[in-house]
């Protein structure tokens, strides 16, 4: 009878136990859910993926369905499980868009964000773990596409005519871990595309990306740069280290350029540190506007960046987290400016003179923002969250 009682202590003790350490660890136990009738493995991450508000920012819905996904496939990688690395939108059909991830892969919807399929290569050079930097699209033939990435731990820009069905390399960089940080198509001339790479190159192709030659290598990489939509030869190259300015499209490498940083740090009377400088962005209706997001500033200049200013922003105040977040890049609608910072997104309908604030249902980041050019109301947003580090 004794050692029938210890048995049965033993037994509770250990149930106790589990039950405790489960409880103290967070750690969920086998069929526990967090709704009725919905498993732990699969329960959506509210944190992450494409989110889509109608009304200029007021609501949002999370936009994550997939093409031909089970949403009881607990295996199967779900857009609320990437992180977004880039977004675009094609210049013909509004409904088209495409999202590169960091590590996921190339998504498209040709649905408005409705749903998603992953596009496979036909070719096999774009591989499923590859990470997107940036998309360009050709304005008069939206089937040939750009993409910027780190593919197989080489920097490769990679070219479809088939609006993504298959890709070729276009350009390689040869020192691995270097990537192809930005693409752009010249405004002006269709034919003619630049990158910007980690290993320090500003490239020009003039046929589409079959051939390419070297504009100016920067010492310490460069990170994005705008080109002037009225006058193409007008270009702004951002570095880890300095921002460079041309008017004649870089025809002398040493004469044509002039460094714009002692110009930044003068008029603004504060020193800048270009690494963290997250994004430029050329206004679409003024090209001597041009808007950088470092930190949580967004600095403009209104002069082709002779003279530099703080946009009177009212991030800090309305943050719902309490802290100012980090401004990865902003969106331009005709005379509306937004952003998103954390988890909300900040407007403006005056050019910067006066904001709104609205809550985004997320606990991340947002990371990159996109405009509908036919609807000022429709705006997606990619966010992601990364765990804080435990001190």
């Amino acid at each position: 009878m004794l050692r029938t009682s210890k048995k049965i202590f033993l037994s509770l003790l250990l149930v106790s136990i589990t039950f405790s350490f489960s409880g103290c660890m967070g750690i969920p136990l086998p069929g526990e859910s967090t709704k009725t009738g919905q498993n732990v493995t699969s329960r959506p991450n509210d944190s992450q993926g494409v989110f889509k508000s109608i009304d200029g920012g007021k609501t949002w819905q999370q936009r994550i369905t997939l093409e031909g996904v089970d949403p009881k496939d607990t295996k199967a990688v779900r857009l609320d499980q990437i992180q977004i690395g880039s977004m675009a939108m094609d210049p013909q059909n509004n409904k088209i868009l495409y999202l590169g991830t960091l590590g996921s892969g190339f998504y498209k919807t040709e649905n408005g964000g409705d749903s998603w399929y992953k596009i496979k290569d036909g070719n096999g050079k774009l591989t499923d773990s590859a990470n997107i930097y940036d998309i360009a699209i050709e304005k008069g033939n939206p089937n040939i596409i750009y993409i910027a990435t780190l593919n197989v731990g080489r920097g490769v820009l990679l070219k479809s005519d088939d609006g993504g069905k298959t890709w070729n390399e276009s350009y390689i960089i040869t020192e691995a871990g270097k990537q192809v940080n930005r693409v752009q198509i010249d405004p002006v001339h269709s034919n003619i595309v630049y990158i910007g790479t980690e290993q320090g190159g500003f490239i020009q192709s003039g046929d589409r990306g079959v051939s390419w030659k070297p504009v100016k290598w920067f010492p310490n990489g460069v990170k994005d740069f705008i080109v002037d939509f009225k006058n193409s030869k007008g270009i702004i190259v951002l570095t880890a280290k300095s921002l460079f300015k041309t008017v004649d499209g870089g025809a002398d490498e040493e004469k044509s350029w002039e460094d714009l940083s002692k110009k930044v740090v003068s008029t603004l009377n504060m020193k800048v540190d270009f690494a963290q400088v997250s994004s430029m962005t050329i206004d679409n209706q003024n090209p001597l506007v041009v808007y950088m997001t470092y930190l949580n500033l967004i600095l403009v200049t209104k002069d082709g960046g002779n003279t530099w200013q703080k946009m009177d922003t009212i991030t800090p105040s309305l943050t719902p987290i309490g802290t100012a977040p980090n401004i990865k890049q902003i969106g331009l609608i005709n005379d509306i400016i937004y952003y998103g910072a954390g988890n909300a997104l900040y407007k403006s309908d005056n050019k910067g003179l006066t904001w709104s604030s609205f809550d985004i249902p997320i606990k991340g980041d947002v990371r990159y923002t996109i405009s509908d050019y036919t609807d000022k109301n429709i705006i997606y947003v990619g966010a992601f969250y990364t765990a804080p580090k435990k001190k």
